[in-house]
């Protein structure tokens, strides 16, 4: 059986937040230490960078990433009059790796580490366990934008961190199959896979041999499509703490995606895909539709000229037919920090209008503030009192192209259950639903009834700070 990750923090930070519940201020509320008079030095603890180069490269030579390019900007042209310095930390690996690392450090309240890159899912369990400071009142918040912004908030709508990055779904398609007018009838799973499904009929000898490709490898990325398939029934499927709200939703949601395995519209080696595998099959050819992230819409292009991309003057974006997971990440402080007022100065600057356009422009990622997505072609020059130096190139690259797309999926996205126990919400729906997925591929009966009475069940107890019923299996 997997290992459920994260139940012990769950009951651990369940005991804090219990003590800190008596104390009667909300946590992370102490007073700040005065800003030193020294040299200083913010750390920040993030995961991998995963820009990408595009329009002129995105990174100078010898630094892995739009991130580590904008602190060498800052350590440049900042720090000699701010007496601050940024270091970047990088924890190799996935999501989980990261989660980990990130909770014992502020578990052992180490000082090293300022900031946090949280992913936006991770702000409430983070915030609730004290282990961020509270910004609310601490910082202006205009200019971002209202989804990217909520994520920054813990469950009562206090503000814990400042948004870095977003992101959202996005239906990449064949625009030599399948035209935008059809695209715009699109409403429901089913719909999709429908059309998919009489593309590769029309055309049998275009190579597709799936309809619809996304992430339903037993990871986040089955949560994230899951939320999306059944919220697409009711945006409300879920209750703001993870707990099923509307059983007819979760069960409709399931019965189509477990319909789609059974007749074998969806192949089973889709079992095993994450996002790379779901742009391998769309940029060979062999898929009419995917769901994926807007960074995969550089990368598509530019396989085109190695040959590894063969629909790359053929496909176009779209918003989801159904309600994004809105995705993304959030720099917040680290309640442990002896430096929370000069960690702050770091985190407005990554945050600013300036540092949105190059993580958007340049970085390929969604950006959180709504001017990043200026058609007028351009990229900052300078920040502050250090105007006319470039922050990350000369030349946007070709993401920007799709920039209303994106503007449009975020506005109708949803966020993930804002609830502190969001890492084990998503390991029940993991568990629950890929064994049914399985079983459906196997064409034999997945059992959505009663994989929606186990959910129901299991996300009541998750949402309460129990394990799951069967979590001693």
């Amino acid at each position: 059986m997997r290992k459920r990750a994260g139940l012990v923090s769950l009951l651990s930070g369940a005991v804090l937040s219990a003590g800190l519940a008596g104390c009667g201020a909300a946590p992370g509320t102490g007073p700040w230490p005065p800003a030193g008079a020294g040299e200083t030095t913010i750390t920040i603890l993030s995961g991998t960078d995963t820009s990408l180069s595009a329009g002129n490269q995105p990174v100078t030579k010898g630094e892995p990433g739009i991130y580590q390019q904008l602190a060498d900007w800052w350590n440049t042209y900042e720090a000699p009059s701010q007496h601050i310095r940024v270091q970047l930390d990088v924890v190799a690996g996935g999501a989980t790796t990261v989660h980990s690392e990130m909770l014992a450090a502020s578990g052992a309240g180490r000082t090293s580490y300022d900031v946090y890159n949280l992913d936006s899912e991770w702000v409430p369990e983070f915030a609730a366990a004290g282990y961020i400071r509270s910004l609310q009142g601490k910082t202006p918040v205009r200019g971002f934008l209202a989804k990217p912004l909520a994520s920054a908030r813990d469950a009562g709508g206090r503000l814990y961190a400042l948004p870095f990055i977003t992101d959202v779904g996005l239906l990449y398609y064949r625009n030599d199959l399948v035209r935008p007018a059809q695209v715009a009838r699109l409403h429901t799973f089913n719909q999709v896979t429908a059309l998919g499904e009489r593309m590769i009929e029309d055309h049998p000898s275009a190579g597709l041999t799936e309809p619809y490709v996304a992430q339903f490898g037993s990871y986040e990325g089955l949560t994230v499509n899951v939320l999306e398939i059944i919220r697409g029934y009711d945006p409300g499927a879920f209750a703001a703490d993870g707990t099923a709200a509307d059983s007819n939703a979760v069960s409709g949601g399931l019965q189509q995606l477990a319909d789609a395995f059974t007749a074998g519209e969806i192949p089973h080696q889709e079992l095993n895909y994450t996002e790379a595998q779901a742009v391998s099959a769309f940029a060979t050819g062999r898929a009419v539709f995917m769901r994926n992230w807007p960074i995969y819409y550089e990368q598509i292009l530019a396989a085109s000229p190695s040959g590894t991309s063969t629909v790359a003057r053929h496909f176009s974006v779209a918003a989801l037919p159904f309600p994004s997971v809105l995705g993304g990440q959030d720099l917040a402080i680290s309640a442990s920090s002896p430096h929370p007022a000069e960690a702050l100065k770091v985190i407005s600057f990554l945050t600013s209008a300036a540092a949105e356009r190059c993580l958007f422009a340049v970085g390929g990622f969604p950006a959180t503030r709504g001017s990043a997505y200026s058609g007028d072609g351009g990229l900052p020059a300078g920040y502050g009192p250090a105007p006319g130096k470039p922050l990350c190139g000369t030349q946007p690259g070709r993401e920007t192209r799709i920039g209303p797309a994106i503007l449009a999926a975020i506005g109708t996205a949803i966020p993930r259950p804002v609830t502190r126990y969001y890492t084990e919400f998503s390991t029940v729906i993991q568990d629950q639903v890929w064994p049914m997925l399985a079983r459906a591929s196997r064409s034999g009966d997945p059992g959505v009834p009663g994989v929606v009475t186990a959910l129901a069940t299991a996300l009541q107890s998750t949402a309460t700070g129990h394990a799951p019923p069967d979590a001693g299996g």
